[in-house]
């Protein structure tokens, strides 16, 4: 018999857990388990580090972009400062639902599928403005000339912002006539106008006709109708509906609200017309898009965006119309997703950008340039069992590129 190797056996390196085939036939480096361990470039193996607290409580929700923190404890959105200490925005009515953020220019925009809201300068206000009801109208003396009129309103904020307008009012007046209109009055704090929007006779164009503050309840129109050249362009639009998840791409604001896409107006993040929503197969639980390290929003690799339901994963092409090209048969976990570099899994072209990971019912996936999705795990570690809700964090350094997946 030949003699039998002596003293330790030594692993130089480690390519990470597997289970895809029997530990009789694992090389050197694979592992079957590993308990708070790191694997570095090298494939060197070294104790996970620890972490400090630096508060107490039950906190969810957690979200920075490296100036602003925002985090939900005891049923309110709170602000994080730089010394980590609290300070309420909102308090919030679905004190325990996932708040999903999205940030655009130098305003944050969060939905929890009860609450909505925009941080802007450090303090949270509404996102869109509840349009008003019709105005009811009686006909008074004036200068308009017989017609049919048409005749709705709209609510304005002090930056500019105007609400939606429902169906207009119709009304029949005979030469020499006048409109009085009596008005409600808008409860949202941040609303200090209200327009009030006419045609000229018989015709279906709504222009500007009396614009008013907030407070006022009666006015009269008595004009010829002559000077009306503003049109109304809100019609049938509304604030977005309260979903459980945000996010941007290429000029809209997407809410995810149940099983239904909603995208903003271009360029008009408040705005939303809620008869173009896009009906998936399951509950939309994450919306990813490829982001770039340089902040091109108009970058000429970018055609689409991901989209998990619990039952599938595809990609959000097109626009407008809209539409879901599935890419595979199984669905994400909610909350479970973050931004790795591109240069881990690809050359050149790909290393500028930020690309989505996130932990799937199957495995972790990342999201290509190209629009398809990669299992990173699929081939080497099958025995991942997801479901329900989690979270996720890439945490580089020169050494390690460290993600982290949870479910919970």
């Amino acid at each position: 018999m030949a003699d039998q190797p002596q003293g330790n056996l030594v692993y130089k390196e480690f390519t990470g857990l597997r289970d895809d085939r029997p530990a009789h036939r694992f090389s050197p480096a694979d592992l079957a388990t590993g308990t708070n361990i790191d694997i570095d470039n090298s494939g060197e193996i070294s104790r996970r580090p620890g972490y400090t607290q630096t508060l107490a409580g039950s906190f969810h929700s957690l979200w920075s972009d490296n100036t602003l923190g925002l985090v939900v404890l005891g049923g309110a959105l709170n602000k994080i400062d730089y010394s980590f200490g609290l300070s309420v925005l909102k308090t919030l009515a679905a004190s325990k639902a996932h708040v999903s953020y999205s940030k655009v220019s130098d305003r944050v925009y969060f939905s929890n599928g009860t609450d909505i809201g925009i941080v802007e300068n450090g303090v949270a206000r509404t996102w869109g403005i509840t349009h008003p009801p019709l105005p009811a109208v009686s006909v008074t003396v004036g200068s308009m000339p017989q017609g049919t009129y048409q005749f709705v309103m709209t609510y304005s904020r002090a930056d500019g912002q105007e609400s939606g307008a429902v169906m207009a009012g119709v009304i029949n007046v005979l030469d020499g006539s006048g409109l009085t209109f009596a008005m409600p009055v808008s409860t949202d704090s941040g609303v200090t106008l209200k327009t009030v929007y006419l045609t000229t006779a018989n015709s279906e164009i709504l222009y500007a006709a009396m614009i008013l503050t907030n407070g006022t309840v009666v006015a009269t129109y008595a004009n010829d109708t002559t000077e009306l050249m503003l049109p109304l362009l809100t019609q049938y639009l509304s604030p977005p509906p309260a979903g459980q998840l945000v996010t941007y791409y290429r000029g809209r604001v997407f809410v995810a609200a149940g099983d239904t896409i909603y995208p903003s107006e271009p360029y008009a993040y408040e705005l939303f017309d809620l008869r173009k929503g896009i009906a998936l197969d399951g509950r939309v639980v994450m919306m990813a898009t490829i982001e770039d390290k340089e902040h091109s929003e108009d970058s000429p690799h970018d055609s689409g965006f991901f989209v998990s339901t619990d039952r599938s994963t595809g990609v959000m092409v097109g626009g407008p119309p809209f539409s879901y090209v599935p890419k595979a048969d199984y669905g994400a976990v909610e909350g479970a997703l973050t931004y790795v570099d591109g240069d881990m899994y690809g050359d050149d072209s790909i290393k500028t950008r930020l690309l989505p990971l996130w932990l799937s019912t199957r495995g972790i996936c990342v999201g290509m340039p190209s629009l398809e999705v990669k299992n990173l795990t699929r081939t080497k570690y099958n025995s991942i069992v997801a479901a329900g809700t989690g979270a996720a964090v890439s945490m580089p350094d020169p050494l390690n590129k460290i993600i982290l997946t949870s479910n919970f």
